[in-house]
């Protein structure tokens, strides 16, 4: 049913139980894991023009950002005990509402792995926002794992 799925980690506490859903998920189905992490702090040309940042700094600075998320992820693929199943790591600038389902297109995944931690009782949501535009979005099944937002 699932040959490849997307799992969405935005690499904090909570994201743990999302991996370990995508996984259990994955090995289920024999399906490959594509683990994505989208990052929206990355400063633009024009930003690093207003502040004076040298652009070879920037890149620098960058590369070492991208090592340690890489490596955040491995070792929380490795706590999972995700060896057996087949995982590729992602790094994207940009919006998560955005880019998420963009590169799920990209990669024409089945399933999308999300977490969501919010309710807003005034707007009647189930989801908080960044998930809820993920689902309206994604343009295929969706699985929405509850996390516990004080973590």
């Amino acid at each position: 049913m699932y040959k490849k799925i997307l799992c969405a980690d935005d690499l904090t506490k909570r994201s743990h139980q999302v991996l370990v859903t995508a996984l259990d998920v994955a090995r289920r189905y024999g399906a490959e894991l594509v683990v994505l992490n989208v990052r929206e702090d990355f400063m633009d040309k024009d930003e690093m023009v207003m502040l004076r940042v040298d652009v070879s700094d920037f890149e620098n600075d960058m590369r070492r950002k991208a090592i340690a998320i890489r490596k955040q992820i491995m070792d929380d693929l490795q706590n999972c005990e995700g060896a057996d199943v087949k995982c590729e790591i992602m790094l994207r600038e940009g919006k998560p509402e955005k880019i998420v389902p963009e590169v799920a297109r990209e990669i024409n995944a089945d399933l999308l792995v999300i977490g969501t931690h919010g309710v807003s009782l005034l707007r009647g949501m189930l989801f908080d926002s960044t998930a809820e535009e993920i689902v309206t979005h994604a343009g295929r099944s969706v699985l929405a794992v509850w996390t516990d937002k004080k973590e």
